[in-house]
């Protein structure tokens, strides 16, 4: 009995959760068009507060407070974003009210660079 729950959960870790194969990106529901965001500053590793609002960056999923991997994916957000400012092409808004977009700094891509990096969790979406 003990080894067919050890097993389970070694399976279950191994399995992407149904939560991650159902987890699909809303439609684009803002204007594409890039604004420049000021006062940027990392509350943790996917997303900013600027004076604009708070801005989830679009394309990373890092891990959260209390989880291995958090104040790294923060430091490197603050890092990537040197000054403060930031170009946001929005995408929709989460249930937090945040902006989703695509966040530039430095002429990059800063959550696709961060995943590319390996700054994301090991599954989950990348919103």
């Amino acid at each position: 009995m003990f080894r067919k729950l050890l097993l389970a959960l070694a399976l279950a870790a191994l399995l992407p959760s149904a939560s991650d194969a159902q987890w699909r990106e809303p439609p684009r529901s803002m204007q594409a068009a890039p604004q420049r965001y000021t006062d940027c500053r990392a509350v943790d590793g996917d997303t900013l507060a600027c004076r604009q609002g708070r801005v989830r960056l679009r394309g990373v999923d890092t891990p959260e407070r209390g989880e291995s991997g958090y104040r790294a994916a923060q430091q490197e957000l603050r890092r990537r974003i040197p000054g403060g400012t930031v170009t946001v092409v929005s995408h929709h808004r989460d249930r937090h009210g945040r902006v989703v977009g695509d966040v530039y700094a430095r002429g990059q891509n800063v959550g696709r660079s961060m995943n590319a990096d390996g700054y994301s969790k090991r599954r989950g979406a990348r919103r």
